[in-house]
């Protein structure tokens, strides 16, 4: 008997790209390319977070998509923000297959391949 109860309202699910960048912190879920991730991370991101952009090294990591979409991250927070609290810049991609070498050249190299 459903008298009296509250009806639970459904909400849209969330889809994540088949690649992308993601931070635990970022103001959206993910980024589809470098520039707005530097754009943010750089400008925003590390100004707050004491990191030297400019001078800081830069770690990229790379992430299981399922662990995103299953919200299974602790481990991926905890290990960016250690790096983080110790100066380094991290890009944390994620691919949903098991080649990561499209997000790997799309995400982690600028477009003169740097």
């Amino acid at each position: 008997n459903m008298k009296g109860k509250e009806k639970v309202a459904a909400v849209d699910p969330v889809l994540l790209p088949d690649k992308a960048i993601w931070h635990p912190v970022a103001p959206s879920i993910v980024f589809e390319n470098n520039v707005d991730y530097f754009n943010w991370y750089n400008n925003e991101f590390c100004a707050e977070a004491g990191i030297d952009a400019k001078t800081a090294p830069t770690i990229g990591l790379v992430l299981q998509k399922s662990h995103i979409n299953t919200k299974d991250d602790t481990h991926y927070v905890s290990l960016i923000s250690e790096l983080e609290s110790r100066g380094a810049r991290v890009v944390p991609i994620y691919s949903g297959g098991l080649d990561f070498s499209g997000p790997i050249e799309d995400y982690f190299y600028d477009p003169a391949g740097r």
